[in-house]
């Protein structure tokens, strides 16, 4: 009876921990799904920009910056989608399916989090790509007094926008090894405990299975 008390108490615990590492892994999923979803919309942006005729007689070297702008935005934003879709469909399917139990939440809680700074410099370069190609399509349609008018305020905003960016990451973001993560380091002897269904019913199936075959061949 005791043996169950202290395996029922382990058991509590290591569900705790759960509970805290799918706060992060929750957390995560959000921001992915918050970048995927303003990612596709800008890459919906650039592809319809990318797709419309540049008119003719327009210098050849604005023509090709503008086109690679574009081509960067649409490029930079449509990998931002897939990635945070795929960390949200296979980092909540290890977290919830795999093999190692606990250790299975904590590889995928710690791949999400390495790829969530990568993703968003990708989301970022998007943003300023696309925000360039806008600048440089002013000067396409719009006489040079017109596009100059017009390229002040673009140029002001983006460069706020930059700073601004800047500015929230530095203020609210710390560095990986100084945050504070759900894992509970005293308890990884506990987290290399089988699935019971798997170490233990599984094997004699597998026995009973293979007695059966032995019987009908022989």
């Amino acid at each position: 009876m005791l043996q169950l008390y202290k395996n029922e108490a382990i058991t509590k615990v290591a569900r705790q921990q759960i509970e805290i590492r799918q706060m992060e892994l929750d957390w995560y999923t959000t921001n992915y799904d918050t970048m995927a979803m303003q990612s596709a919309m800008f890459a919906g942006f650039a592809f319809d920009q990318i797709t419309e005729p540049v008119p003719e007689g327009t210098d050849l070297w604005m023509e090709v910056f503008y086109v690679t702008f574009t081509a960067i935005a649409l490029g930079f934003e449509l990998c931002v989608a897939m990635a945070c879709t795929f960390c949200c469909i296979f980092g909540k399917g290890l977290a919830l399916r795999g093999p190692h139990g606990a250790r299975s939440v904590h590889i995928a809680v710690d791949n999400m989090q390495a790829q969530q700074k990568w993703i968003f410099i990708q989301f970022v370069a998007g943003i300023v790509s696309y925000m360039l190609s806008h600048v440089l399509q002013v000067w396409i349609y719009f006489r040079p007094k017109i596009a100059f008018t017009v390229s002040i305020p673009l140029v002001l905003f983006m460069t706020a926008i930059v700073y601004y960016i800047k500015y929230i990451v530095e203020a609210l973001t710390m560095d990986d090894k100084r945050a504070i993560t759900g894992q509970i380091s005293a308890w990884a002897p506990y987290e290399r405990i089988q699935d019971l269904d798997e170490a233990i019913y599984r094997p004699i199936e597998m026995r009973a299975s293979t007695f059966a075959s032995g019987k009908m061949l022989a």
